[in-house]
């Protein structure tokens, strides 16, 4: 079902449920419904004891497959996670805000890691296009925490992660996306080969409830 107003991109704590993406989804997991329990926290960086924010997704699936743990913590050091979509992977996440794109509607402000010079990418993470490469209403912009001047820039997560074995890279923007009537968390994604081959995907959540 949609997500309420007070589940956001800093508060995505309760149960969801992934929607189908057999694009991106190893074929294991095709004719599976995979559970996942996401719990967003607050923490301290073990180096400078800075506050930061880690968010941790507890995977299980249906059929007898085993579940894993995502985890993410929020301050761009890199650090070894595994998960469902792209196995064991260095990964990098963040909070990110808004900039006004062109058409000044405001969209997530974030320095680009994939290696690429195709300007769509781009566009396509930020929420500008969709995958037929036609104008989307993207990401929406919703009031971060935390004082704020002038007009609210919104909050959004960017995770960017490399196989350090097989050397593709994935990069992703998280946010709340309305598709249909209903908003929902996704996330957009880039996948690039290291021959320079991409696929542009979204990942998308329903909520199931808080317990």
């Amino acid at each position: 079902m949609a997500a309420p107003l007070d589940v956001n991109i800093q508060h995505l704590n309760g149960n969801w449920v992934l929607q189908k993406v057999s694009w991106l989804i190893r074929k294991a997991f095709s004719f599976a419904t995979i559970y996942i329990q996401i719990l967003q926290y607050p923490i301290k960086e073990k180096e400078s004891s800075e506050p930061s924010t880690k968010i941790d997704f507890i995977q299980t699936a249906s059929a007898g497959l085993a579940g894993s743990k995502e985890e993410r913590i929020l301050d761009w050091a890199k650090y070894d996670h595994t998960d469902y979509f792209f196995g064991t992977v260095k990964g990098q996440s963040q909070f990110i805000y808004g900039a006004p794109a062109k058409d000044g509607t405001m969209r997530p402000e974030f320095e680009l890691q994939t290696d690429t010079t195709s300007a769509e990418i781009k566009q396509f993470l930020r929420g500008e296009i969709e995958l037929d490469w036609s104008k989307s209403p993207g990401f929406l912009v919703e009031a971060q925490d935390g004082p704020v001047e002038g007009e609210t820039r919104g909050c959004w997560v960017h995770t960017f992660e490399r196989n350090e074995k097989l050397g593709w890279t994935a990069e992703q923007i998280w946010g709340f996306e309305m598709i249909g009537e209903s908003r929902y968390f996704s996330r957009r994604v880039v996948v690039m080969t290291t021959k320079g081959q991409y696929l542009c995907g979204r990942i998308v959540f329903d909520f199931v409830g808080l317990e």
